[in-house]
């Protein structure tokens, strides 16, 4: 399991709602029956729609500045081996996820109306993925990639031959072409791997959108806080401060 947290991008055309992270988050049921949907869940509900958390994200931002994130994501991401014990089963993985967020709660070094931080204090919507495509980055599609740029090369020839810019024989380019196919050394059912194929095996793994603020919109919880777990004197009272 390895677990990644980043805070909302707001450079370039990002704009301050995160109605463009949950779209980004619906990617995988697009195209798929109702009964088919997998929706959102928090600590104690699911089934909860895009629409919902949206809103909720975006009206839980009281005080902050234009700058400041509005919400951080988190991304839980179990080995195969893990998934295979649990089954892949998507119950067994919301189950994770709340436990996982009770843990992410109490790394706050900070009280909330003198109790510490507690998962009732986190307003957050998680969603669990079922798929994973191969990317530019990974391994198989960089050794893959020298097989590529020459199968672009031999593809572009045989257009311009079609053109009747040039001649040449389109068949014994052809069979370079297969030749190259083959020879890649990442290859998946019998093709090479290229990106946007779907990856092998379990690769279930949740997405989470945190809110900065807390259930109450009244206090700022960021997991990027620049003060490590701390106490500071304020107003000649003792203040946690920090994540851990």
């Amino acid at each position: 399991m390895y677990i990644t947290i980043t805070a909302q991008s707001l450079s370039g055309n990002f704009g301050q709602s995160a109605a463009a992270f949950v779209d980004y988050l619906e990617k995988e049921n697009e195209g798929k029956p109702m009964p088919e949907l997998e929706q959102f869940f928090d600590q104690h509900h699911n089934d909860i729609s895009a629409e919902e958390v949206v809103k909720e994200i975006d009206s839980n931002t009281a005080k902050l500045k234009k700058a400041e994130p509005k919400f951080y994501s988190i991304t839980l991401n179990p080995s195969q081996r893990e998934l295979r014990a649990i089954g892949d089963a998507p119950e067994a993985l919301k189950k994770y996820t709340r436990e996982a967020m009770k843990t992410y709660a109490k790394a706050f070094n900070r009280e909330i109306d003198g109790k510490p931080v507690s998962i009732d204090d986190i307003k957050y919507y998680a969603k669990v993925e079922r798929q994973r495509t191969f990317k530019e980055t990974d391994k198989q599609i960089r050794e893959n990639q020298p097989y590529a740029s020459q199968i672009l090369e031999l593809k572009q020839d045989i257009r311009r031959i079609e053109r009747g810019e040039v001649r040449g024989n389109i068949k014994k380019l052809q069979r370079q072409i297969n030749h190259l196919e083959q020879k890649a050394p990442h290859q998946l059912n019998g093709k090479r791997i290229v990106p946007g194929m779907l990856k092998p095996g379990p690769q279930s793994h949740i997405h989470i959108i945190v809110s900065r603020k807390d259930t109450s919109n009244r206090y700022s919880l960021s997991p990027g806080s620049k003060y490590k777990a701390s106490e500071v004197e304020m107003n000649g009272k003792t203040v946690k401060r920090g994540f851990v």
